[in-house]
């Protein structure tokens, strides 16, 4: 690991311009598209959660669908009384984008409103199944789940832990699109397609920007969309992982379990949009 950390480090130097021009587009991504809405939501929905001793699973799931990536993840923390296999089904399903940048900025940049409400669909469907077929797997008990409801949260406490939680997604939106330029960048020659694959799988919106601008027919921009949402990207997967409970699943089962929602958002989008002219 540190002979990786050093060559990468030694590799942002020798790319300055790369560099800032990626961090720049990620950071302003995560101003314009990603904090405005997810700022408010996780300080009151992390208040309310706080606030209910016995928190119904469904009730999670509408949270965490509300507010998207990673603010489901941080409100299963504050749940008391989950066993781990509730957890692991409710930590999958939550893993969606934010309904604003599927519905908002996604049905922008495709130019009809109603494709990103098929993306959006598509992908809370995709979390559904996926979780759902998670929370089939057994698990051993998990010592560290909570069993004592916590202290209700101040808003000032609420608003430091979304402080927190939203550096980190900031930083992982930044980190994976200047490594996934940087990536991109070697292959670009070799193959456009490639460097695409590599910029959606490392951080989602960039990719999902470049997907949009395709010449493809636009049910198939959709699809890849959704399914690029789906599966969420390194960006989102480490942004839930900082804030799931720990000993959640491991990194490979997490793995596994986007990319069946990313498998299944794809598919759904795709028949969704066969119902539009």
């Amino acid at each position: 690991m540190p002979v990786l950390l050093t060559v990468l480090l030694i590799t942002l130097l020798l790319h300055p311009a790369e560099v800032m021009n990626a961090a720049s587009a990620a950071c302003g991504l995560f101003v314009r598209s990603v904090m405005p809405g997810l700022l408010p939501y996780m300080i009151l929905s992390q208040m309310l959660v706080s606030r209910i001793r016995q928190m119904k699973p469904v009730l999670i799931v509408l949270l965490g669908w509300g507010g998207g990536s990673p603010a489901g993840g941080r409100l299963l923390g504050l749940c008391p009384g989950l066993d781990a296999r509730r957890r692991a089904e409710l930590a999958v399903c939550c893993s969606t984008m934010s309904p604003m940048f599927l519905l908002g900025t996604v049905g922008a940049w495709l130019g009809f409103p109603s494709a990103g409400t098929c993306a959006l669909g598509a992908v809370l469907a995709g979390g559904w199944i996926a979780g759902r077929l998670a929370g089939r797997v057994p698990r051993r008990a998990d010592d560290s789940a909570m069993t004592k409801p916590p202290a209700p949260l101040t808003l000032g406490e609420a608003a430091d832990q979304t402080a927190r939680t939203l550096l980190t997604v900031c930083a992982t939106m930044a980190l994976m699109r200047v490594l996934a330029e940087l990536a991109a960048g070697a292959v670009a020659g070799i193959s456009p397609a490639l460097r695409l694959v590599l910029l959606t799988l490392m951080e989602v919106s960039g990719g999902a920007a470049e997907i949009a601008a395709l010449p493809l027919p636009l049910p198939l921009r959709t699809a890849l969309i959704a399914g690029a949402a789906g599966f969420g990207g390194a960006a989102i997967l480490l942004q839930n992982r900082s804030v799931w409970p720990r000993g959640l699943m491991s990194l490979l089962e997490q793995l596994l379990w986007q990319a069946v929602h990313g498998a299944a958002s794809f598919l759904i989008a795709l028949g969704l949009m066969q119902l539009y002219p």
